[in-house]
C-alpha cells in the first residue's frame, strides 16, 4: 500500500502490488498524518487483496492501531472506497462489516472517484 497526502485532508491511498511500500513505511505515513492533529478521509480503489497473509505485517498494524486508537477514532472520519462494479461493491460491502470494528472509522462505498471526493468533502464538514 502507499498513502498520499498531497491532498490533505483528502488522503488516497494505493494498494495496487506495483506501488507497494514497506509496512513500516505506511505506519510511518499514517502516523505522520495523525500528527497533524487535523480530521481526515482515506479514499481508495481497487480490490481487496486475497494473497496469504503477511502474520509479521498483520502484526504490526495491529500493534501500531492499538497505539493509536483514540488519535485514529478522533481524526479518520471514514474511509471512502470506489467500487465500480456491482461484484466490487458487494465484495467492499462484506469487508465493511469486520472493517469498522477493526478499525473504529466506517468504510463507505460510492461509485465514482468524484462521487468519493464529494462525499469525503461532506463527511469533513
Amino acid at each position: 500500500m502507499r498513502v498520499d497526502p498531497s491532498r490533505f485532508p483528502l488522503v488516497w491511498l494505493d494498494s495496487s502490488p506495483a506501488n507497494a511500500e514497506p509496512t513500516d513505511k505506511v505506519l510511518d505515513d499514517m502516523s505522520a498524518l495523525l500528527a497533524r492533529q487535523q480530521p481526515f478521509v482515506f479514499l481508495a480503489r481497487g480490490g481487496f487483496d486475497d494473497a496469504e497473509p503477511d502474520l509479521d505485517a498483520r502484526r504490526k498494524v495491529a500493534s501500531w492501531m492499538k497505539a493509536n486508537k483514540p488519535a485514529i477514532v478522533r481524526y479518520i472520519k471514514a474511509q471512502l472506497h470506489v467500487a465500480d462494479t456491482v461484484e466490487a461493491r458487494d465484495k467492499a460491502l462484506e469487508f465493511g462489516r469486520i472493517f469498522e470494528n477493526f478499525w473504529g472509522y466506517p468504510l463507505l462505498v460510492v461509485g465514482s472517484c468524484d462521487e468519493a471526493e464529494t462525499r469525503a468533502r461532506a463527511l469533513l464538514g
